[in-house]
């Protein structure tokens, strides 16, 4: 199961496997590495570095292209927690 979270223009993207492991999506450099983002994560607010945080745009369109098209390529690369 993918999950988008997105807050204006950040966005982070988790994985959660069949065995219940959880990865996060590596960023794509819209934020800096040190940088704290928060985004909302059911009825709260999660900081999130940096790391994994994407623009908007790009992770809905990989979200969306790895769910609509039957020979979507990996998201990138995930880093486990």
């Amino acid at each position: 199961m993918l999950t988008l979270a997105f807050r204006d223009d950040h966005a982070v993207v988790h994985l959660m496997s069949d065995t219940g492991r959880m990865s996060l999506l590596v960023g794509d450099g819209t934020a800096p590495s040190g940088a704290e983002v928060e985004v909302p994560i059911m009825d709260d607010l999660a900081a999130f570095t940096g790391d994994f945080v994407l623009d908007t745009d790009r992770a809905w369109d990989l979200v969306h292209d790895s769910t609509q098209t039957p020979v979507a390529g990996p998201l990138g690369e995930w880093c486990a927690l």
